[in-house]
């Protein structure tokens, strides 16, 4: 039988391993998630980092939890493990493909568990939830200059922010033998977890009804975005002014696709010189929804003032850019 002197001297050997594979891991699932999200720091809503298994709470799940290990050091697959919160539960499987899909080149992986299958299979229990993978390191993996271990385990738990509250009020007690749980708290907890499955429903309605109502100025800025980068050749800050500006200013010219917006840019180059000189110093110019205030302010000089979000001294430089003048 192993002992567990012999299971701390390898832990402790093997513990700077662990520690790589582990940031990899994180590293690379952040970086399959920049394809398609624009900020994975807040797509992800806490901040992630591999956690290593105490020493303690190792030599207890290997020998003493009656686990009935054969090679109790080998067969635990969380020594080291990476946790990613995102905030509502149909943001889960974006994760779950970073790390099947981009993550299958460097692991070989396998699903442990699944809170929907486990809800599919006992519809009327209410839970502990998460989604728990297993990656293993290919061969030829490298990270920082080391070497990763072949077939190197690392845990990688999937949930929700409610879910993960849940967890921290209740895992240490109603999941784990050191603490007895009353048939009060077990009710309790069914409570809250069907309260959570009902929220994160509502969330997911609401996150929904929200997408489609800004689905037009995402879009927009998304193109105008796209031309700041191709005529002023550097990115353009995308900021909560720019909403402000395009809720102002799309209504007057709300009969105008983005297709015309962009290609009346693409016949006022000046205007792209007038943004690179007054971009450095001011705000307003780094952002894409420039564009469309010079659009605006082109085609409807009029009434491009009535808005009110953007004061005359802060108009007045692009009414005089297309030779033109505020009148109220």
């Amino acid at each position: 039988m192993t002992s567990e002197l012999e299971i701390l001297e390898r832990w402790r050997a093997d513990k700077a391993s662990y520690e790589v594979w582990g940031k990899f891991v994180v590293e690379k699932v952040v970086e399959a998630l920049s394809i398609d999200i624009e900020a994975p720091h807040l797509f992800l809503r806490l901040p992630v980092a591999p956690r290593l298994k105490e020493e303690t709470s190792l030599i207890q799940k290997a020998l003493y939890r009656g686990k009935g290990y054969a090679n109790p050091y080998d067969e635990i697959e969380d020594k080291v493990g990476v946790r990613f919160v995102v905030l509502t539960s149909d943001e889960i499987s974006i994760v779950e493909n970073a790390i099947t899909q981009f993550g299958d080149k460097f692991w070989f992986w396998e699903k442990s568990r699944d809170f929907v299958e486990e809800r599919d299979r006992k519809p009327w229990e209410f839970g502990y939830q998460s989604v728990h993978y297993v990656v293993r390191a290919k061969a030829g993996v490298n990270a920082d200059g080391n070497s990763i271990p072949l077939d190197i385990p690392c845990e990688v738990q999937i949930r929700t922010l409610l879910q993960h509250a849940f967890s921290e009020v209740t895992h240490d007690t109603i999941y784990k033998p050191s603490v007895k749980s009353t048939p009060e708290m077990m009710r309790a907890a069914a409570k809250a977890m069907a309260l959570i499955e009902a929220t994160d429903d509502y969330f997911r309605q609401v996150g929904a009804l929200i997408g489609a109502s800004v689905s037009g100025v995402k879009e927009l800025i998304g193109a105008l975005s796209r031309h700041y980068a191709e005529t002023i050749g550097v990115d353009a800050t995308i900021a909560r002014l720019d909403g402000e500006l395009v809720d102002a200013y799309l209504p007057l010219a709300a009969e105008t696709s983005i297709e015309e917006i962009v290609s009346w840019l693409k016949t006022k180059q000046f205007i792209t010189k007038r943004i690179q000189e007054r971009r450095k110093t001011q705000v307003l110019y780094t952002l894409p929804s420039i564009f469309l205030v010079y659009f605006v302010v082109g085609n409807f000089p009029n009434i491009a003032a009535s808005p009110g979000l953007l004061t005359d001294d802060e108009l007045a430089p692009i009414y005089s850019d297309l030779g033109l003048a505020i009148s109220h």
